[in-house]
């Protein structure tokens, strides 16, 4: 079965519509996917029903962005779509989204980054700094996105702002109390510094339920120590490509991802 739980859709970060990741998902032979936007859920009600139709398994899914320490991301699975906590939160964290895009917006304004505001994506939930760094090149005002990133939109860039975000725990108590199963997203960089146990003795009491072992740059160690390490702490083995279309050079369904019986089994997938 040809797996990918980690996809990004033009709701969010990425650049192809919910509906076109189903279309791209067919083509490619893909069995089993699941959109996982930024703080967003759009795409379940614009790509479930269409990726049933075409007979692809679909799982309803999120990425939250949620910071301590450092930023930490928090995959979503199998939630309940209508829970009003979740909802609500995730409405919060778009408002927010919004109001520090036009708070970068009106620095960039002051420094004499004068910006299209209307040329900013508007059906994305998620708009944020990386779609501010692409304007800035297609208005001629930086050479790249890293450039962008570099002089203006970055931790020490000129415009840049703080973000607000809940806790890596709220992040997971939240997809918990909706039905759904929170797993730590990319954790190799926790795995280079030592602390992914840490992390994982930390939010397993909160509710996490699995670890994201198959991802692109995960070689076979990598891949093999995490899934030792889910199988320590009774954690599911997931994975994807964070698939971003043509924002990020990974093609959709290209990490080969091999779950186990338990992550097939409770991910409602082999049914």
């Amino acid at each position: 079965m040809k797996i990918d739980l980690h996809i990004h859709s033009s709701l969010s970060d990425g650049t192809d519509s919910p509906k076109s990741i189903v279309d791209k998902a067919k083509s490619l032979g893909i069995d089993c996917i699941s959109i996982t936007d930024h703080d967003c859920i759009g795409a379940i009600k614009l790509a479930k029903s269409y990726a049933q139709d075409n007979k692809i398994k679909y799982v309803n899914g999120v990425e939250l962005s949620t910071f301590s320490v450092s930023e930490i991301h928090i995959l979503g699975y199998c939630f309940d779509e209508n829970n009003s906590a979740l909802l609500e939160k995730l409405d919060y964290f778009e408002s927010k989204r919004k109001e520090r895009a036009n708070m970068i917006l009106d620095r960039l304004y002051d420094l004499g980054v004068k910006l299209d505001r209307d040329a900013l994506p508007t059906e994305s939930a998620s708009v944020g700094r990386l779609h501010i760094a692409k304007l800035m090149v297609a208005q001629g005002y930086a050479t790249s996105v890293p450039d962008a990133f570099d002089r203006y939109l970055g931790i020490n860039g000129k415009a840049y702002c703080p973000s607000k975000r809940i806790t890596p725990m709220q992040g997971v108590q939240l997809i918990k109390q909706a039905k759904g199963f929170p797993v730590i997203a990319h954790p190799l960089r926790f795995l280079q510094q030592n602390t992914l146990r840490t992390l994982v003795d930390g939010l397993k009491p909160f509710g996490l339920e699995g670890i994201e072992a198959y991802y692109p740059t995960h070689d076979k160690s990598v891949t093999d120590e995490l899934n030792s390490l889910a199988r320590r702490y009774k954690l599911l083995a997931t994975g994807g490509t964070d698939y971003h279309g043509e924002n990020r050079n990974i093609e959709l369904g290209s990490v080969d991802v091999r779950l186990d019986g338990y992550a097939l089994s409770r991910l409602n997938i082999n049914k």
